[in-house]
């Protein structure tokens, strides 16, 4: 089952009350829009396509949309470390 968020499907969002990111299952729709079940927040980071360092493929589907990713000395990191994927 996935939700809306923002006008697209999302399975997984980045929650800004938990500072974290929150699986399908872990949200709900109610009346007012996309809730956190843990925290019920309702603020969220839209996601959007990007190249993620640690996947290192061309094109992963970001729960914040690449907003942690920096750039270091080393190349491109991510700040937000979420790993979800693994």
């Amino acid at each position: 089952m996935s939700h809306i968020l923002h006008g697209e499907e999302t399975e997984y969002c980045y929650c800004h009350n938990c500072k974290r990111i929150r699986a399908d299952h872990e949200l709900e729709m109610t009346a007012e829009g996309l809730r956190c079940k843990v925290c019920g927040g309702s603020d969220f980071d839209q996601s959007g396509w990007v190249v993620c360092p640690h996947q290192k493929v061309s094109a992963v589907k970001c729960p914040r949309a690449g907003k942690g990713i920096i750039r270091d000395l080393h190349g491109y990191d991510c700040l937000d470390r979420c790993f979800f994927r693994v």
